[in-house]
């Protein structure tokens, strides 16, 4: 079990007071997968269910395979900007960051079935084609920064709950208690540990916490469909998936030192500071299959209907952390920095997704554009944690069903051709909240372009999305002995954004 105080998103565990609720937001973090799009789709919103005829259907509904006439090939490029606005113990802040990347990337081959000279093209199977394509589902890279002063408790209020009423001696090497102990910010009571730190009405120090996460999650998929009398289209795909996180944490407080009696004379109306580092990094691979259907009843009218199995993930975790210590005497001198080296906890377990259904319908009006809109389920209390540790498991799949619950995302673009070969999009999505309690939603609106000649293509798309969460830097559980300690712990309330464009050029051969 990795001892760590990681950030949990929406404030995770002060709902469930549990050690393995560290888990508990990392394996939502990787069963929210975006589906793969070209700058197309991505510029109608990602309402693609229904649509078909462009490799995006390999992620969403490989049925659409079955729309395509020609092989071919697209490639996306993609820029990215993030911002987390945050408001934290009354104070504001803000960071950003942006890279580039590669998006997408992939092909489709068209096969015609050979029938018998002079026999009807569109009877019975018209094509089967295949396709292979890369997407980037998830994109992890984003900055945090939120600091404030802190009247009602100090981090080393969680380390005093983490460590209990364990006698001194009987503290592990290396753990997280073990290394505040022996860097003075906690003391030993039969009672309960308690901090050496003063907030109160009267005392108060300052905290800041900064993140950098980094990585992504993406899938290779190979599919293929079959095109019945050019209305209806039957796919299947396979998914191979891929996770690469890292989530690099720095949490920085600085304060006055109490005077219990018994502690050294040096630190008695001295101050204090610490760093508290971690370094999270998850990798691990995946698969998942896609089944899906498009029938035409009429030329212009198309209904999709598709369903994502769960995906089967297979993870390493790789923990490190450490805590370092400065005390200043009352008269300004400084004591020596007490240090410790990282300790790293190691830990394999596997993960399964939820899986998810989507209904479509797309609308063609005639060559002059079409509107097309999805809706999916997705029920984020079906995930499932399993690892070698029976407590880790049991209480991590008892946190998501307490904290998860199921919900439906809706998407939605029009595209119109506004001069020959040159077309106008737009496009809506609106995700729920995967809280049962917290109403986190998350809005995307886009708008795009696309130019056709001859037999290739460009399109591009700018999104615009934006979603509230919140972040605790360290919770404390309600049996903490009440040491002039009110509250479970901070929370910043961050309000989140990505800018990001996206570039797709596609040659028909």
């Amino acid at each position: 079990m990795r001892l760590r105080s990681i950030l949990i998103a929406a404030g995770i565990v002060l709902a469930s007071n549990s050690l393995y609720a560290q888990y508990t937001s990392d394996v939502l973090r990787f069963s929210q997968p975006e589906l793969g799009a070209t700058a197309r789709f991505k510029g109608l919103g990602g309402a693609q269910t229904a649509l078909g005829g462009d490799i995006s259907s390999l992620s969403a509904n490989p049925a659409g395979l079955g729309f395509f006439t020609k092989s071919e090939f697209t490639f996306t490029p993609e820029y990215n900007n993030f911002k987390v606005g945050s408001e934290y113990l009354g104070t504001s802040s803000s960071a950003n960051k942006s890279k580039a990347g590669i998006n997408q990337v992939g092909v489709v081959f068209y096969s015609p079935i050979n029938k018998p000279k002079g026999s009807d093209l569109n009877d019975g199977w018209v094509s089967l084609n295949f396709g292979i394509g890369y997407n980037k589902t998830n994109n992890f890279n984003t900055s945090i920064n939120y600091e404030g002063k802190n009247a009602n408790s100090s981090m080393a209020d969680y380390f005093a709950n983490l460590a209990g009423t364990t006698p001194t001696g009987s503290l592990t090497s290396g753990s997280l208690e073990k290394m505040a102990y022996d860097n003075f910010l906690i003391e030993y009571d039969p009672a309960g540990y308690f901090p050496t730190t003063a907030v109160g009405a009267n005392q108060q120090n300052t905290q800041q916490n900064i993140i950098n996460r980094s990585g992504s999650q993406s899938e290779v998929n190979i599919g293929m469909a079959g095109n019945y009398e050019n209305k209806l289209y039957l796919g299947l795909s396979l998914g191979l998936t891929n996770i690469n996180y890292t989530s690099d944490l720095t949490f920085r407080e600085n304060g006055n030192n109490l005077t219990y009696a018994g502690q050294d004379a040096d630190f008695i109306n001295g101050t204090y500071g610490f760093n508290y580092n971690s370094i999270q990094q998850t990798k691990g691979n995946g698969i998942n299959a896609k089944l899906g259907l498009i029938y035409k009843p009429v030329s212009e009218l198309r209904l999709g209907l598709s369903f994502i199995t769960p995906t089967w993930y297979s993870l390493t975790d790789n923990f490190s952390e450490n805590l370092n210590t400065t005390f200043k005497r009352a008269n300004g001198s400084t004591i020596p920095e007490y240090t410790n080296p990282l300790s790293s906890y190691n830990s394999e377990y596997n993960l399964r997704t939820p899986y998810r259904v989507n209904g479509g319908v797309a609308y063609i009006l005639g060559n002059s554009g079409l509107i097309t809109a999805d809706v999916e389920y997705v029920d984020y209390s079906a995930i499932r944690f399993s690892s070698d540790f029976t407590n880790e498991e049991v209480n991590t799949n008892r946190d998501i069903a307490a904290l998860y619950k199921g919900n439906f995302n809706y998407r939605a673009g029009i595209e119109f051709k506004v001069v020959d070969n040159f077309m106008l999009r737009g496009g809506y999505s609106y995700a729920g909240t995967p809280y049962r309690n917290l109403d986190f939603t998350t809005q995307a609106y886009s708008g795009g372009l696309g130019y056709r000649f001859d037999n290739y293509y460009l399109d591009v798309t700018y999104r615009h999305t934006k979603w509230d969460s919140t972040n605790s830097p360290y919770t404390i559980s309600s049996d903490y002995p009440d040491y002039d300690f009110t509250g479970a712990g901070p929370t910043a309330n961050l309000k989140n954004s990505a800018d990001n464009v996206f570039l797709t050029f596609g040659v028909r051969f």
